[in-house]
This record gives structure tokens, sequence and C-alpha cells, in this order.
């Protein structure tokens, strides 16, 4: 069964989310987004995990696969080929963190043999590939050796069905506690898939030399930057699922850590004044030596009417007034024929 976890879902944090990655995908039009949520039609799902895949906060599941031991069960086995036939769902359920974090430990291939005559290629095989060029395109920055993909047709059975075939994954699955969705918004926590990632990274040799990978061919991260124009409002770093964006205790600059951004593209649907934007390069000191940089720096100043702090934009000269009391003031106007 796919499951939908609201408490991760930007379409939950945000009526103003964009995104339809899953929905996009899904070759039997099994997902269904509308404003502030998501919609799984059961019937309809063939269980590709092909949503999971593309999903950037793990936000759907299924039952019968979980990737982290599915990675972990792989790493100690002694298979070399990931195969949609054989021991995985469609390659397309296997993002890019995944199949980065797989190279650096083991040597392997993705079999894409079954590709050409599946029913589901022309949704599910451009995500392959796209997953496929740019993690071998970050690997290659890392001075590691690429995946390779053949086409080996590998099968497990050919007497078991399809819906028996997703059976392999059942015992996989860890019994996880139920989470209130505001709890799980609250939590700001990383997915599996980035936790995995790291974990690896600490792990493996840092590379002699660290390069800069082009933002506009990555999917899974970026760097941002923050104009002129920001207002210091607070949405994007109150909104962001993983605290990538955050603030100081007094809330007078905007903090960014890229090693937690998930690319999910909130901070960007929410902020009205469009003031959030990628940087054209990713720095790859990022997965070895993490850091926090300052986007934006305000000045905060004390309202002379309520006596709270807020953003100081204006001049000097004018009335203390923070935003909220300078609305009522202008609202008391009018009122008494004055504005």
């Amino acid at each position: 069964m796919l499951r939908v976890e609201s408490g991760s879902c930007t379409r939950y944090y945000s009526k103003l989310s964009g995104c339809k990655k899953c929905e996009e995908v899904c070759p039997t039009k099994a997902i269904e987004s509308f404003e502030g949520g998501l919609k799984a039609f059961n019937e309809k799902c063939i269980d590709c995990g092909a949503c999971i895949g593309v999903c950037p906060t793990e936000a759907l599941r299924l039952d019968n696969l979980d990737l982290p031991t599915f990675f972990f069960e792989f790493i100690k086995s002694d298979e070399v080929a990931i195969s949609c036939k054989k021991n995985f769902v469609c390659l397309a359920g296997l993002n890019v963190e995944y199949l980065i974090a797989l190279k650096l430990v083991k040597e392997f291939v993705l079999d894409i043999g079954h590709c050409e005559e599946c029913e589901i290629k022309e949704q599910c095989f451009p995500v392959i590939e796209r997953n496929f060029n740019e993690a071998n395109y970050v690997l290659s920055a890392l001075g590691k050796k690429e995946i390779t993909a053949e086409k080996l047709k590998l099968v497990k059975d050919e007497n078991v069905s399809r819906r028996e075939f997703f059976n392999i994954f059942k015992g996989l699955t860890p019994k996880k506690e139920e989470h209130n969705p505001i709890a799980k918004m609250k939590e700001k926590s990383l997915p599996d898939k980035r936790k995995v990632l790291l974990t690896v990274l600490n792990k493996v040799e840092k590379p002699q030399e660290y390069k800069l990978l082009e933002n506009e061919h990555l999917t899974f991260i970026s760097d941002k930057e923050i104009d002129h124009t920001c207002d210091n409002c607070s949405l994007c770093y109150r909104i962001c699922p993983t605290q990538a964006l955050s603030t100081t205790s007094r809330g007078d600059k905007i903090l960014f850590e890229p090693i937690l951004c998930l690319r999910c593209e909130l901070c960007h649907d929410v902020c009205e004044k469009d003031s959030i934007h990628l940087t054209p390069y990713f720095d790859t000191k990022e997965f070895f030596e993490p850091s926090q940089k300052v986007l934006a720096q305000f000045q905060l100043v004390r309202c002379e009417e309520c006596g709270n702090l807020f953003t100081y934009l204006g001049d000097q000269d004018e009335e203390l007034l923070c935003p909220r009391c300078r609305i009522e003031e202008e609202e008391a106007k009018k009122l008494w024929g004055l504005g």
C-alpha cells in the first residue's frame, strides 16, 4: 500500500508549494495533488516506487519497500547488479543520493535490460536516466568511479507475477511509530536518504581537491543566495522542512546550511518577493566540511508603540513603528477620517 506522510510533504507545509513530482512520474495516475495536499489511489498503484524516488522529502512510502534496509542488505550481499526483475522495484525508485552512496562503498551495475519493453518506461525511464547521469556527475567531481548501466535482463523467477514479486521486500520494512503530522513538521528532520549519504561521506576518504558543481544540473541539493528585496518576513526559515534555512535567537539573520537542503523549493514557492535564488555553483567541499553561511542580515529596532523588536528597512527619520502597529495606525486614521 502506498502511504502519504502528510507531516513530510511540502504540499501540506504550504498551499503555495508547487511540487508535483510524484504526480507527474506516476505511470498509472495513482497520485493526485491538490491545494494543500496529496491523495493516493491504491487501487491504481502498481508499487513501482517511482514516486518514492522523486519525492525530495520522502513523504511517500510503500509498505513492502524500505530503502535504507535495501541499501544495507545490498551492501552486505554478494549481488553486483540492481535489477527491477531480480532484487528491486523500478530503478526510478532509487534516487541520486542512494546511487551515490552505494557507489562510494560498493561496485555495482544497474540492469536496464528490461526498460525497453517495460510498460511504464515513458514515465520512469527518463527519471532513471536523469538520476544515473546526475549521480555520475557528482561522483566524477569527487574523483570516484562512475556507475555503469548494462542490459543484463536479470530475472528472479519467470513464474512470479508482478504483485508477487514485490512481496520479496515484505519483512524488510521496520515498524515505524505513527507521528502527528503537525509534530512531524516541527521535528524538521532529515529524510533517510540524506542520512545514509552523510553517513557514507563521513567514512570515505576526502578528495584531494574540491570542485564546483553547476546548480542547474543538481536535483537533490543546492546552494542559495538572498537579494536586497528580502524583508525578513521569516516564512522561508519557518517553513524549511530540514532547517537548512534558519535564523539567530534575535531573528536578525537568515542562515543557510547547503548540506541540509533537499532542493524541495518550498522556500522559493513561499517567498512573496522572490528574493531567494540558486547560486551558479555548489561546492563539493560542503559534502565533507559542511558550513553555515549568512544569506542576509538585518537591523532590528524596538517599536515605539508596542515595544517589540522588528526588522527596520526604512529611513532613520521615519517613526519607528512595526508593520502591525503601522497598519493599526493607518486603520485608525481612516476610521476617524484623518487619512
